[in-house]
């Protein structure tokens, strides 16, 4: 099993040096439907394929059997899918077209879904950290905190407290 594996990995690194024709290069989609249509897209070539049919005939019945079980599992899955999306149908069709789409109730949770960024300076740069990896980094005593200054009315410098800049020590 691991030799077949490393046969195909070797074949797929082979086969992404050979040229191509631009007659014989499938359109790929942004999304594709299977898994076996990516299989067919990244061995496309004749030497892969023949590959593919070696390693399939030197591997046991066993491993048949676990493939089958495995599609009919997946095509089982989409069956699922299928009637659950026709079941809901009719119910999406409705929540798409209600008349207050901008209603309180589907916006309550909006601070707490976007994350907390903090853009901390380092010495090859600014790096933006989330609140959790900052109050770490902050607990360990590795940020300093450094205020701006500005200038007072009648002159002279004082720290300003608006102007806050963390800085990552290394």
């Amino acid at each position: 099993m691991k030799t077949s594996i490393a046969l195909l990995a070797s074949l797929a690194t082979a086969s992404a040096f050979a040229p191509t024709t631009p007659s014989c290069t499938p359109k790929t989609s942004a999304l594709s439907a299977t898994r076996r249509e990516s299989i067919e897209q990244l061995f496309g070539n004749t030497a892969a394929a023949a590959a593919m049919v070696l390693t399939a005939a030197s591997q046991p019945a066993s491993a048949a059997a676990t493939k089958a079980a495995e599609e009919a599992e997946y095509n089982e899955l989409i069956a699922m899918l299928k009637a659950r999306s026709e079941e809901n149908q009719e119910a999406n069709k409705n929540y798409a077209m209600r008349a207050n789409k901008l209603a309180k109730e589907d916006f309550d949770d909006v601070k707490n879904r976007r994350p907390k960024l903090i853009i901390v300076s380092t010495s090859k740069g600014n790096k933006i950290l989330t609140k959790e990896e900052f109050n770490t980094y902050n607990n360990d005593g590795k940020i300093d905190t450094v205020y701006g200054t500005r200038m007072k009315q009648g002159g002279g410098e004082m720290k300003d407290y608006n102007d806050i800049t963390y800085v990552l020590k290394d």
